[in-house]
Protein backbone atom coordinates (compact mmCIF):
# COMPACT_ATOMS: atom_id res chain seq x y z
CA UNK A 1 0.00 0.00 0.00
CA UNK A 2 1.63 3.36 -1.10
CA UNK A 3 1.25 5.83 2.65
CA UNK A 4 2.20 8.64 0.71
CA UNK A 5 -0.93 8.72 -1.53
CA UNK A 6 -3.13 8.45 1.95
CA UNK A 7 -0.99 11.57 3.06
CA UNK A 8 1.47 9.68 5.49
CA UNK A 9 4.59 9.67 5.84
CA UNK A 10 6.45 6.87 5.00
CA UNK A 11 9.90 5.47 6.15
CA UNK A 12 12.01 2.06 4.51
CA UNK A 13 13.86 0.85 7.39
CA UNK A 14 12.15 0.24 10.90
CA UNK A 15 12.63 2.56 13.47
CA UNK A 16 14.41 0.14 16.16
CA UNK A 17 14.82 2.11 19.52
CA UNK A 18 18.07 1.58 20.87
CA UNK A 19 17.00 0.04 24.19
CA UNK A 20 15.24 -2.60 21.66
CA UNK A 21 16.54 -6.01 21.03
CA UNK A 22 16.10 -7.58 17.45
CA UNK A 23 18.23 -10.33 16.67
CA UNK A 24 18.21 -13.03 14.51
CA UNK A 25 16.06 -13.75 11.15
CA UNK A 26 13.58 -10.45 11.32
CA UNK A 27 11.91 -8.86 8.14
CA UNK A 28 10.28 -5.80 8.44
CA UNK A 29 7.86 -3.98 6.01
CA UNK A 30 7.64 -0.34 5.74
CA UNK A 31 7.23 2.04 8.64
CA UNK A 32 7.82 -0.14 11.73
CA UNK A 33 8.39 1.29 14.38
CA UNK A 34 10.20 -1.18 17.90
CA UNK A 35 9.86 0.59 21.26
CA UNK A 36 12.15 0.37 24.55
CA UNK A 37 12.65 -2.43 26.10
CA UNK A 38 10.82 -4.92 23.35
CA UNK A 39 12.49 -7.82 22.25
CA UNK A 40 12.18 -9.74 18.63
CA UNK A 41 14.44 -12.90 18.76
CA UNK A 42 14.26 -15.01 15.89
CA UNK A 43 17.01 -17.35 16.94
CA UNK A 44 15.60 -20.46 15.70
CA UNK A 45 13.18 -19.65 12.88
CA UNK A 46 11.45 -15.97 11.42
CA UNK A 47 9.57 -13.39 12.51
CA UNK A 48 8.02 -11.13 9.92
CA UNK A 49 6.38 -7.71 9.45
CA UNK A 50 3.96 -6.30 7.68
CA UNK A 51 4.13 -2.36 6.88
CA UNK A 52 3.04 -0.34 9.64
CA UNK A 53 3.36 -2.67 12.41
CA UNK A 54 4.46 -1.00 15.58
CA UNK A 55 5.55 -3.38 18.97
CA UNK A 56 5.73 -1.75 21.90
CA UNK A 57 7.61 -1.60 25.32
CA UNK A 58 8.56 -4.42 27.12
CA UNK A 59 6.88 -6.69 24.28
CA UNK A 60 8.94 -10.29 23.68
CA UNK A 61 8.37 -11.83 20.00
CA UNK A 62 9.88 -15.62 20.34
CA UNK A 63 10.17 -18.46 17.61
CA UNK A 64 11.08 -21.91 18.24
CA UNK A 65 11.59 -24.62 15.40
CA UNK A 66 8.58 -25.61 14.33
CA UNK A 67 7.09 -22.14 14.77
CA UNK A 68 7.48 -18.63 12.85
CA UNK A 69 5.77 -15.23 13.90
CA UNK A 70 3.71 -13.50 10.81
CA UNK A 71 2.00 -10.61 11.99
CA UNK A 72 -0.04 -8.21 9.02
CA UNK A 73 -0.03 -4.74 7.70
CA UNK A 74 -1.50 -2.12 10.52
CA UNK A 75 -1.31 -4.22 13.55
CA UNK A 76 -0.45 -2.37 16.86
CA UNK A 77 1.01 -5.14 19.67
CA UNK A 78 0.38 -3.26 23.11
CA UNK A 79 2.56 -2.96 25.89
CA UNK A 80 4.50 -6.46 27.51
CA UNK A 81 2.81 -8.64 25.12
CA UNK A 82 3.93 -12.05 24.57
CA UNK A 83 3.58 -13.91 21.23
CA UNK A 84 5.16 -17.06 20.63
CA UNK A 85 5.07 -18.54 17.34
CA UNK A 86 1.52 -17.13 15.88
CA UNK A 87 0.29 -15.86 13.06
CA UNK A 88 -1.39 -12.42 13.68
CA UNK A 89 -3.65 -10.85 10.53
CA UNK A 90 -3.91 -7.41 8.96
CA UNK A 91 -5.39 -4.70 11.50
CA UNK A 92 -5.05 -6.63 14.54
CA UNK A 93 -4.63 -5.25 18.38
CA UNK A 94 -2.81 -7.30 21.11
CA UNK A 95 -4.01 -5.74 23.77
CA UNK A 96 -1.42 -4.65 26.72
CA UNK A 97 -0.09 -7.94 28.86
CA UNK A 98 -1.65 -10.37 26.05
CA UNK A 99 -0.07 -13.72 25.30
CA UNK A 100 -0.49 -15.30 22.48
CA UNK A 101 0.86 -18.85 21.89
CA UNK A 102 2.21 -21.36 19.69
CA UNK A 103 0.18 -22.33 16.44
CA UNK A 104 -2.97 -19.98 17.37
CA UNK A 105 -4.04 -17.43 15.12
CA UNK A 106 -5.49 -14.35 14.98
CA UNK A 107 -8.05 -13.46 12.18
CA UNK A 108 -7.55 -9.84 10.13
CA UNK A 109 -9.35 -6.54 12.25
CA UNK A 110 -9.51 -9.02 15.41
CA UNK A 111 -8.76 -6.89 18.98
CA UNK A 112 -7.42 -9.35 21.46
CA UNK A 113 -7.71 -6.73 24.47
CA UNK A 114 -5.55 -6.05 27.31
CA UNK A 115 -4.75 -9.57 29.35
CA UNK A 116 -5.63 -12.29 27.34
CA UNK A 117 -4.23 -15.68 26.97
CA UNK A 118 -4.37 -16.83 23.47
CA UNK A 119 -3.92 -20.65 23.79
CA UNK A 120 -1.63 -22.90 21.30
CA UNK A 121 -3.76 -23.41 18.09
CA UNK A 122 -6.50 -21.23 18.88
CA UNK A 123 -8.19 -19.57 16.16
CA UNK A 124 -9.73 -16.08 16.02
CA UNK A 125 -12.18 -14.75 13.21
CA UNK A 126 -11.42 -12.04 11.69
CA UNK A 127 -12.95 -8.76 13.01
CA UNK A 128 -14.02 -10.42 16.47
CA UNK A 129 -13.55 -8.54 19.84
CA UNK A 130 -12.02 -10.63 22.49
CA UNK A 131 -11.97 -10.22 26.08
CA UNK A 132 -10.61 -11.84 29.08
CA UNK A 133 -12.96 -13.07 32.16
CA UNK A 134 -11.31 -14.45 34.09
CA UNK A 135 -9.18 -17.88 32.80
CA UNK A 136 -11.61 -17.86 30.10
CA UNK A 137 -12.25 -15.79 26.72
CA UNK A 138 -15.29 -14.23 25.41
CA UNK A 139 -15.05 -13.93 21.70
CA UNK A 140 -18.03 -11.55 20.12
CA UNK A 141 -17.81 -11.97 16.24
CA UNK A 142 -18.26 -8.80 14.05
CA UNK A 143 -17.60 -6.58 16.88
CA UNK A 144 -14.11 -5.18 16.47
CA UNK A 145 -13.39 -1.93 15.05
CA UNK A 146 -10.23 -1.90 13.05
CA UNK A 147 -10.26 1.83 12.55
CA UNK A 148 -9.27 2.70 15.82
CA UNK A 149 -6.90 -0.42 15.79
CA UNK A 150 -5.25 1.05 12.44
CA UNK A 151 -5.24 4.83 13.73
CA UNK A 152 -3.45 4.00 16.44
CA UNK A 153 -0.60 2.38 14.22
CA UNK A 154 -0.85 5.53 12.17
CA UNK A 155 -0.26 7.36 15.56
CA UNK A 156 2.84 5.36 15.98
CA UNK A 157 4.12 6.27 12.40
CA UNK A 158 4.00 9.70 13.47
CA UNK A 159 5.59 8.92 16.95
CA UNK A 160 8.55 6.82 15.40
CA UNK A 161 9.77 10.46 13.48
CA UNK A 162 8.70 12.56 16.40
CA UNK A 163 10.85 10.30 18.71
CA UNK A 164 13.93 11.06 16.17
CA UNK A 165 13.55 14.53 16.51
CA UNK A 166 13.46 14.22 19.97
CA UNK A 167 9.80 16.12 20.20
CA UNK A 168 7.18 14.82 22.57
CA UNK A 169 3.48 15.83 23.50
CA UNK A 170 0.00 15.51 22.72
CA UNK A 171 -1.19 14.85 19.25
CA UNK A 172 -4.15 17.70 18.85
CA UNK A 173 -8.16 16.62 18.33
CA UNK A 174 -7.59 17.37 15.09
CA UNK A 175 -4.91 15.33 14.01
CA UNK A 176 -6.48 12.21 16.08
CA UNK A 177 -9.43 13.13 13.46
CA UNK A 178 -7.46 12.96 10.67
CA UNK A 179 -5.80 9.15 11.84
CA UNK A 180 -9.26 8.05 12.16
CA UNK A 181 -10.19 9.12 8.98
CA UNK A 182 -7.16 7.37 7.24
CA UNK A 183 -7.80 4.70 8.52
CA UNK A 184 -10.97 4.55 7.43
CA UNK A 185 -9.39 4.53 3.84
CA UNK A 186 -7.46 1.77 5.02
CA UNK A 187 -10.13 -0.37 6.05
CA UNK A 188 -12.02 -0.11 2.71
CA UNK A 189 -8.61 -0.36 0.64
CA UNK A 190 -8.02 -3.93 2.93
CA UNK A 191 -11.86 -5.09 2.83
CA UNK A 192 -11.10 -6.08 6.78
Amino acid sequence: MDLSNLGLPEFDKPWIHNQATVMGDVGFGKSCSIWPGAVLRADMNSIRLGEAVNIQDNSTLHTDSRSSIEIGDWTLVGHNAMLHGCKIGRGVLIGIGSIILDGAEIGDGAQVTAGCMIRGGKKIPPRSLVLAQGSDLKIIPNKAKPEFTIAGSIEYIHLALRMQKNEFGPFSREQEEQFLQQAKEIVTQLGI
